[in-house]
């Protein structure tokens, strides 16, 4: 089943060219990465995606429907880049988890209890009186994902998630994405630019400039050509392990234009 469809899709901001002949299918359950250079597109995918930019042509189906409809079912959860609570919000942890449910028609308690849920189920319920600008960069990520998962979305999007919080965080992180996945078949579509580490965690790659350059297996992608041809640059190999294709690391000259 796909959960979403996109189908020769052309965007342009103020007449300038930014996404061309975009066609992309997800199944519900996968986990697709969008990477690709700076400017090339991946955030304003996703927002075409969740309708807040209109196409100048081709159509995009997100649950069925359009994405207008879609989004005001409350199916769908969105994290943008740059989060919407700010680091020195002077609120709770749990207070940051309850305004996933601002619009839910729920008692107050009943939205108390799914909140503490879903901090629990982040394993962040021990925090929940705790101001939110106390914690880490890697434990205010997880209760902004709790505040996504607290209004139960078949899918979610994800704009760079990892920015900002250190590398064992990071690992940790995906790995609770693919929890996520196996757990509640939950279909996760996020932008990274961690192509070296995003390769182990998810089903599909979409390699985004301008142009849907790739879309397909990791280990389709993780190759000098497709790199190429995406990056529009030399592209160095640095193989860690023989044995994961995905495991390797790159090193891209990222002076783009």
């Amino acid at each position: 089943m796909n959960i979403l469809e996109i189908k020769n899709l052309t965007v342009e901001i103020d007449k300038i060219l930014i996404l061309k002949d975009i066609n992309l299918e997800v199944k519900k359950g996968e986990i697709i990465a969008i990477v690709g250079p700076n400017g090339g597109g991946k955030t304003t995918l996703v927002k075409t995606i969740l309708g807040f930019i209109n196409p100048v042509s081709g159509k995009v189906k997100i649950l069925g429907t359009d994405p207008k409809k879609a989004v005001k079912t409350g199916k769908i959860g969105y994290l943008p880049q740059k989060s919407s609570v700010p680091k020195d919000f002077p609120f709770s942890v749990l207070d940051v988890v309850l305004l996933g449910l601002i619009n839910k028609k729920l008692p107050r308690d009943k939205k108390i209890e799914k909140a503490k849920k879903y901090l629990k189920y982040v394993g962040m319920d021990r925090f929940e009186n705790k101001p939110y600008s106390g914690l880490s960069g890697g434990e205010q990520q997880r209760v902004s994902i709790a505040r996504v998962l607290v209004s139960d979305p078949e899918i979610i999007f994800l704009d760079e998630p990892s920015t900002g919080i250190d590398v064992v965080a990071q690992e940790s992180f995906y790995d609770f994405l693919q929890r996520l996945k196996k757990e509640k078949n939950m279909t996760i579509v996020m932008v990274s630019h961690d192509i070296g580490v995003v390769g182990r965690f998810v089903d599909k790659v979409a390699g985004l400039n301008r142009f849907l350059h790739f879309y397909g297996h990791p280990k389709e992608f993780f190759q000098k050509e497709t790199l190429e041809s995406i990056y529009g640059s030399e592209v160095e190999l640095i193989i860690h392990s023989p044995e994961c294709v995905a495991c390797e690391h790159f090193h891209i000259d990222l002076d783009f234009k």
